[in-house]
């Protein structure tokens, strides 16, 4: 396992994930070309709240998603889970006080449970940074 740190977070990638920035995300992929996480990061001063939170996921209430809350290292939020397609979706709206983030995982439908412990394990590595700028 080796560390990646962007300037709010850090997470711990498996030997067989590579991980770079791309147009404002952050991507962590499988390097078999099964699955990707992508992060977006927000940040806000005056703080991120539940109903802020449900209001993102609600897009998928109506639908036949699985809708569970989840704490995920030093983070906390709603995880949902769906098929659209061939393809196997996971999104995770997560908060830390002034700190959101917007994950998404997704496959082939045919491969949902192949990431499935390694990208739990990669998302329990959450940590909150929150480095100072000048």
């Amino acid at each position: 396992m080796r560390q990646y740190k962007t300037q709010y977070w850090s997470l711990n990638i498996p030997t067989l994930w590579d991980a770079e920035f791309e147009d404002e995300t952050d991507i962590i992929y499988d390097q078999a070309g099964i699955g990707e996480l992508v992060i977006s990061t927000l940040y806000q001063d005056e703080g991120i709240s539940d109903e802020q939170l449900e209001a993102m996921a609600s897009e998928h209430v109506d639908s036949d998603a699985i809708i569970d809350d989840v704490v995920l290292g030093d983070l906390s939020g709603i995880t949902v889970s769906f098929e659209q397609g061939d393809e196997y979706w996971s999104e995770w709206y997560l908060r830390s006080e002034k700190l959101l983030l917007f994950i998404t995982y997704n496959c082939d439908l045919k491969n949902a449970d192949v990431d499935e412990d390694v990208v739990e394990s990669i998302l329990e590595s959450l940590r909150v940074v929150l480095e100072e700028t000048t």
